[in-house]
């Protein structure tokens, strides 16, 4: 038998309005640009394969894309993806300006192909996006921060 830990209220909050968003978004077929802030490595995987499997029972694919220090944004978007079954997992954006302006020089592809993506950003990612790309930063649907070191030692 599984050892299931209980997460935070916090965790779980952020859990569900990510996915009810998604849910909304493949509902009406529209774009969603998610923006999910984490202190830490570890909460934010946690928290990628919590939502991922919520997302798999919605009939969708999960992508991940690490952006690092890729400068042609839409190449990583264009690999034969289904864009209307699939929902990206956007990370790496790091420190590089120009890795910013390229989502701010594309941020119509993102809505005019109705992407569903979610950005996982660590705290200096959500300071530098909207600080390098103003533009894709008014593109964004919402932000979801989750709460920094709050790990429940609950455990069933």
């Amino acid at each position: 038998m599984a050892i299931k830990i209980k997460h935070s209220k916090a965790f779980d909050e952020g859990i569900a309005t990510l996915i009810d968003e998604i849910k909304l978004a493949i509902q009406w077929s529209r774009p969603s640009i998610l923006l999910a802030v984490h202190t830490s490595k570890r909460g934010q995987d946690r928290a990628m394969d919590t939502l991922a499997l919520k997302i798999q029972k919605q009939n969708q694919q999960i992508v991940h894309i690490q952006i690092e220090n890729e400068t042609n944004i839409l190449s990583l978007f264009q690999k034969q993806v289904d864009f209307s079954k699939s929902v990206f997992f956007i990370t790496g954006l790091g420190e590089k300006q120009v890795v910013y302006s390229s989502f701010n020089l594309h941020r119509e592809f993102f809505v005019e192909q109705s992407i569903r993506a979610i950005f996982w950003l660590t705290e200096a990612e959500s300071i530098n996006l909207p600080r390098f790309a103003p533009d894709f930063w008014a593109f964004r649907h919402r932000v979801v921060e989750f709460a920094p070191g709050r790990v429940s030692k609950n455990r069933v």
